[in-house]
């Protein structure tokens, strides 16, 4: 009977939009699914339970995130999220960032171990950071009003915009970024976070912000020159995969043995795939294989046809968080949702790219998809966000289509 009364509250929220809903649900139910199939390669090494416990793994993951999805759905309010309050979680998630020093996985200092169970502090980072800079760069601005006082107060009040505004909220994003590349030595969740900050500070509508965005043209064209003359700063396993994806013929059976047959898993697969469970490069050839590398497996057993399966959600997603940014009315709205539409976006481009070879592997999930509850839990988290901002814009439109008689 809970269960019931928990999807009707999930799908009869009046205003929401039950597609996004069912797409989530699919990619879910997808990746466990698939989680399950691209464990069974390593069932000799860790057992033949080792799918299961995966696959449970996955469906705790799901439900916890479920629930919050559902909770933030029906809860988050913008108006809650006061500066104190996100600068609290921001601050929070960066320590636990830092006590991921205490344990090395992967030559990486990324995750918080806990028995059975790891957590990824990162993944809630990119959120903590869609948020913060939702509120600084689009609500937090409203409160200056510069058409009142002497021209020593407007002049206080710009610097004081500028600080609030724009240093801070820019100097916490790029410290987050450093401590994620070159503490955690996380490159690849370091590179995502700065996206998803750029994007959402280019997308910020006040005019106050137009002569330093053209200042970050000039610094996007510099990165490369400075990339290159302090590649020192890179650690060897970065640098060793830079080399095998430059050159992944050179040692095939070495650096770039799991990039060289993620690609054979691409292209093995053809239109429809050798079938659900026919994978050959899940038995050793793609260790771990139910992590980053899931989509050579969707690709080499369901072929184009199943990668179609994972593209129309994901594009769906991210079409619906475009979609309603025209049509919401709150800056900090608009600049929320294309932020979480960069968190996707980034995320596919990152991972299916590095997996098929088109930029260098930097060990991102697939979100939903991939074995992960952190990326599992913070995407649904988004998802629920996403749904309280298109229910309060859709219950709005129908109380002004009420009132003029529509």
């Amino acid at each position: 009977m809970i269960g019931k009364e928990f999807l009707k509250k999930v799908f009869k929220n009046t205003g929401s939009d039950r597609v996004l809903y069912f797409m989530c649900i699919f990619l879910c139910v997808f990746g466990i699914v698939m989680i399950g199939d691209a464990s069974v390669g390593m069932a000799n090494k860790y057992g033949t339970a080792y799918a299961a416990i995966n696959m449970i793994k996955q469906i705790v993951f799901v439900c916890a995130g479920t629930i919050g999805m559902t909770f933030l759905a029906h809860n988050y309010k913008k108006r809650k999220l006061s500066g104190k309050f996100l600068k609290l979680m921001y601050f929070i998630v960066l320590m636990s960032m830092f006590i991921c020093l205490l344990w090395v996985i992967n030559g990486t200092h990324a995750w918080i171990v806990l028995g059975p169970v790891t957590i990824q502090p990162v993944e809630f980072m990119k959120l903590t950071i869609i948020l913060y800079l939702s509120y600084a760069f689009g609500e937090l601005p409203r409160h200056y009003d510069f058409r009142k006082g002497s021209q020593k107060l407007k002049n206080e009040l710009q610097d004081k915009l500028l600080k609030q505004c724009l240093v801070y909220p820019i100097a916490m994003a790029g410290f987050a970024f450093l401590v994620c590349a070159f503490i955690q030595k996380d490159l690849g969740s370091a590179l995502i976070i700065g996206g998803i900050s750029y994007v959402i500070f280019l997308c910020t509508d006040y005019s106050f912000f137009q002569k330093f965005k053209r200042l970050t043209y000039i610094l996007i064209i510099a990165l490369p020159v400075v990339f290159l003359m302090y590649s020192g700063l890179l650690k060897s396993h970065q640098l060793s995969r830079i080399d095998s994806w430059l050159h992944p013929l050179r040692d095939i059976y070495g650096q770039s043995y799991q990039i060289v047959n993620g690609l054979v898993g691409y292209v093995s697969g053809g239109l429809l795939g050798k079938g659900f469970g026919s994978s050959v490069m899940k038995f050793g050839y793609i260790p771990e294989a139910q992590n980053d590398y899931i989509s050579a497996i969707i690709m080499e057993e369901l072929g184009l046809i199943g990668f179609a399966c994972i593209m129309i959600p994901y594009c769906y997603i991210i079409f619906v968080c475009f979609r309603y940014v025209f049509k919401v009315k709150e800056s900090s709205d608009k600049l929320t949702l294309i932020g979480i539409a960069a968190y996707f976006l980034t995320h596919l481009f990152v991972n299916i790219g590095g997996v098929s070879g088109l930029i260098p592997m930097t060990g991102v999930p697939l979100l939903l998809i991939s074995a992960g509850g952190s990326s599992t839990v913070v995407a649904l988290l988004s998802i629920g966000i996403i749904q309280s901002i298109i229910t309060k814009h859709n219950r709005d439109q129908l109380k002004e289509d009420y009132e003029y008689g529509l």
